[in-house]
């Protein structure tokens, strides 16, 4: 089994403390927090009161299985036409906003598995046939906030 790596937790993750959660192994809240190191004093953590109301259906369980995050789409924007690369970057603003676009094209923000479709989408609605539209790929937990 590999190793979890704690600097991977996004600042203010929720974590949780319940110790007889029978989803506690493969919750990534318990598993942060088993993980977390001693320099942290203060986790956000969730109440014991608020995980007795819940029981046996915790709305905050964050499994622990991995998704394939892409990393940039310049290789599909190289091969756009133009007018056609006009119209995908219009489409994808509107989509993720002028910020996570720009972000998002250059690979410094991992493309979830749902907007990796949504490009690809727009991209062969204008006509790009592609074997591969990403830059590259990494694993990755998802993150629920």
């Amino acid at each position: 089994m590999e190793t979890f790596d704690y600097s991977q937790v996004p600042f203010g993750f929720v974590v949780c403390a319940s110790a007889g959660c029978p989803e506690a192994s493969t919750c990534l809240r318990h598993i942060a927090l088993k993980h977390a190191p001693a320099k942290y004093a203060h986790l956000p953590t969730l109440t014991p009161a608020r995980l007795e109301t819940m029981k046996d259906n915790c709305q905050y369980y964050c499994p622990d299985k991995k998704v394939r995050y892409a990393k940039g789409f310049t290789r599909a924007i190289d091969q756009l036409t133009v007018s056609a690369f006009r119209a995908f970057k219009s489409q994808l603003i509107d989509h993720c906003g002028y910020k996570n676009y720009y972000r998002l094209r250059k690979g410094d923000k991992l493309i979830k598995p749902a907007d990796q479709k949504y490009i690809i989408r727009v991209a062969r609605e204008l006509g790009l046939q592609l074997d591969d539209y990403f830059d590259g790929y990494v694993e990755g937990y998802v993150w629920k906030d």
